[in-house]
């Protein structure tokens, strides 16, 4: 009985196929035209295949449908959600979709690498070191400090250790400054830290160094991660389309569009309101234009992200760096609620003080944002105090609205602290402006303390403008209204700019009822080796102050010299330092004396090409030397460089692939960046027939141990070849064939003696 079931299907199955009619259909879309595509006509109706319809750009069809030799098929006419017309005598399908048929795309509009965090990197390190020698106030005798700091990476792990020497004042005092051993994971964007800690904190909170552990957040590992809310917007697309993407009027990126649903996103700037404007044109000429306001700032977090710092350890007593005074600990959490709403907590704590508070981000839609903070603090032989604070921000391209307003009671901070506090303080401010005619800002704040130095109302103005590049001008003027009288101070500022950043400004400032004068000329340091300089005279109170300050980057290190020098009324005073400051840095098997390393460094290695220049973000910051090698020293840590060389420099006779790569860094950590060179050895020579004749015009192939090199003569029988290699070679023509013989040489272009190309015999 079951195999007569199963020869019964089978047979309606074959019976189907085979009144099935294939043929092939002028297919569009959307007006959009396909090509032919296969299709059957059957059971009064035409069929498509399911992949036929996916290739055409729609995204999951549905409605009726049949499966053909374990293929599915779906009839045109009884698709759901597209319209369908047939006609039969052109044999012509047109379908006609909405958008959201061909599914959802992502655009981004960030320039985003495809890197999000650096590789491991191999074993590193540096000592930097600065020695400076000075003498003060006319001193006979000469001082000496010493700030020596190791650094060692590998991998996730880095250490790092700061030290001080000084012999002023008569003490000779070595000082470590701070020591850490750092675990970073990028993937995670997380930091375990071991050794001397400051953990960051929110607004009100109380930091404090340590010795001990800590674990955080660090958004800075993904250098293309935006941790603050982006702008983001849809549009559906049934045709195919061009969207052009304006940024205030700028446009700053162009996408080409198929068919389908749109999220154009993953645009961050630093704050503030920005109109982003989509202009989408398809071939027809049809526009569709989006106008999106958005509000950037980064203070808030996206929803759902964290940020996070726990520490604890022993308190390190800012004065010595080296004694102790107990365990103490620093908590630190925001979250991302939703993209308008950030909360937070911070607690710390030692022997003598816990404190404790709430943080409150608000995202006010186009109108700017609201921070908040709510903090108490209990100090031993206190009673609890507290402080509030409220800051407003808002900006854009031409507006600035700020205001402020802290409270804080006398026993929020520690009755014998150095720090003295009003009672409450609040300030407004406004700033406008443009290029034409520059900045204008207007701040009024009011401030109330247990005495008349901290009682105070104060209204600041100031302007700025720079008519062309190389000029500027500033001014400022404030006013302090104390109950013992009105106190003005201002200053107005003139800078001109000039060739190979060279400046030259002048000053004048008001105080305590007189004018001063000032005046300084300098050149700004190189990002490589170069001069800088700074000479600057300013009038004080009883006298002049003369300033002189010379710098001179090397490629193995830099010196500093600086002198002042005080006229007074009664006194001259002047000193003098000089300091040679670098590094002794290592990577890869390559060791070198150079410039300091603040963070991270590369070496470049073009093999054996010498006094090429080495390019950072398009500055020339060193040369190759003799083996092809030249350290880059000043990178910042977990950011994008492009590392590159001078095409110029190379010799003719190397081919480089690329002369430009992308470098990210790690922390603190040394990379190897490489450029390969390939040293061309160019072959030239002529082929005669056995005749004499040149063999003109002829393709050969020459048989080589890497494969058929193909060369192609000219009128006079001459070839050109870069791609042969020494040795003994078979070559083949359509006329003759032969040997041909490549000697080694060390030349560029090797002239080889004339060759017979024998005839070929049939």
């Amino acid at each position: 009985m079951l195999k007569l079931i199963l020869l019964i299907m089978a047979s309606l199955s074959c019976s189907i196929a085979l009144a099935a009619e294939n043929l092939f259909l002028k297919l569009s879309v959307n007006g959009v035209p396909q090509g032919d595509v296969p299709a059957i006509y059957d059971q009064g109706g035409y069929w498509l295949k399911e992949n036929t319809i996916q290739e055409a750009g729609i995204n999951t069809p549905k409605g009726e449908q049949q499966v053909l030799a374990g293929e599915a098929f779906f009839r045109v006419d009884r698709l759901i959600g597209i319209e369908s017309e047939i006609d039969t005598a052109t044999l012509s399908l047109s379908l006609t979709a909405s958008a959201s048929e061909f599914g959802e795309r992502q655009i981004s509009l960030n320039n985003s690498r495809n890197q999000l965090y650096p590789e491991p990197a191999p074993f590193s390190g540096y000592l930097n070191y600065q020695i400076t020698v000075f003498n003060q106030v006319d001193g006979n005798d000469l001082d000496y400090q010493l700030n020596p700091t190791l650094n060692l990476n590998q991998g996730p792990w880095n250490f790092r250790s700061a030290h001080f020497y000084s012999t002023q004042n008569n003490q000779h005092q070595w000082t470590r400054l701070k020591t850490t051993l750092d675990y970073d994971r990028p993937d995670q964007m997380l930091r375990a830290s071991a050794g001397d800690i400051t953990p960051s904190m929110g607004a009100l909170g109380f930091s404090q160094n340590m010795a001990g552990l800590s674990v955080s957040r660090a958004f800075n590992m993904q250098p293309n991660f935006m941790s603050s809310p982006s702008f983001s917007t849809q549009a559906a697309v049934t045709q195919p389309s061009t969207a052009e993407i304006y940024l205030n009027g700028q446009r700053v990126s162009t996408q080409s569009l198929q068919p389908g649903i749109y999220n154009f996103g993953n645009l961050n700037l630093v704050s503030g309101l920005q109109n982003i404007e989509i202009l989408i044109r398809d071939a027809a000429g049809n526009t569709q234009r989006i106008n999106v306001p958005h509000y950037f700032d980064d203070s808030l977090l996206k929803a759902g992200l964290t940020d996070f710092n726990y520490s604890a350890g022993v308190e390190r007593e800012n004065a010595s760096f080296d004694r102790y005074n107990g365990f103490t600990y620093s908590i630190y959490q925001r979250a991302g609620i939703t993209d308008w709403f950030t909360l937070g907590a911070q607690a710390s704590g030692n022997q003598e003080r816990n404190s404790g508070g709430i943080l409150a981000n608000f995202g006010l839609s186009t109108y700017g944002t609201l921070a908040s903070a709510f903090a108490w603090a209990q100090h031993e032989q206190q009673n609890t105090g507290d402080a509030q604070l409220v800051q407003y921000r808002y900006l854009n391209q031409s507006l600035s609205l700020s205001a402020t307003a802290r409270r804080q009671d006398k026993n929020f901070f520690k009755n014998n602290s150095v720090i003295t506090a009003p009672d409450w303080s609040a300030n407004i401010g406004a700033g406008w402006g443009n290029s034409q005619f520059g900045n204008i800002s207007i701040d009024v704040g009011r401030q109330m303390g247990q005495t008349d130095a901290l009682t105070f109302n104060r209204y600041q103005f100031a302007y700025a403008i720079s008519p062309i590049k190389q000029l500027s001008f500033s001014a400022q003027a404030q006013l302090q209204d104390r109950h013992s009288g009105q106190t003005w101070s201002g200053f107005l500022n003139l800078a001109w700019f000039f060739d190979q950043n060279r400046s030259i400004s002048s000053s004048a400032r008001y105080e305590n009822s007189e004018v001063l004068a000032g005046m300084s000329f300098g050149q700004n340091s190189t990002t490589g080796e170069g001069w800088a300089y700074n000479f600057g005279a300013q009038q004080q109170r009883d006298g002049e102050e003369y300033t002189a300050w010379i710098q001179n980057k090397r490629q193995h290190g830099q010196i500093d010299l600086s002198a002042m020098r005080n006229q007074r009324a009664k006194s001259t005073t002047s000193n003098w330092q000089a300091a040679w400051s670098g590094a002794l840095a290592y990577v890869g098997g390559h060791y070198a004396l150079t410039r300091p390393i603040s963070q991270s460094f590369a070496v470049i290695e073009l093999p054996q090409i010498a006094n090429v220049a080495a390019m950072h973000n398009g500055s020339e910051v060193g040369r190759t030397s003799s083996d092809g090698t030249v350290f880059i020293p000043e990178l910042a840590s977990y950011g994008f460089h492009q590392i590159g060389i001078e095409q110029d420099h190379i010799p003719i006779q190397y081919r480089l692939s690329t002369v430009q790569q992308e470098l990210l860094t790690g922390n603190n950590d040394g990379r190897i960046v490489k450029f390969d060179a390939t040293s061309i050895t160019a072959v030239s020579g002529r082929f005669f027939l056995a005749n004499g004749l040149p063999l003109s015009n002829q393709l050969l192939d020459v048989v080589t141990a890497q494969g058929i090199v193909q060369l192609h003569t000219a009128l006079d029988g001459r070839f050109y070849s870069e791609a042969l290699p020494a040795g003994l070679h078979r070559f083949d023509s359509t006329l003759c064939s032969g040997e041909l013989y490549i000697p080694t040489s060390s030349e560029f272009i090797t002239e080889i003696a004339p060759i017979t190309c024998p005839a070929k015999e049939y």
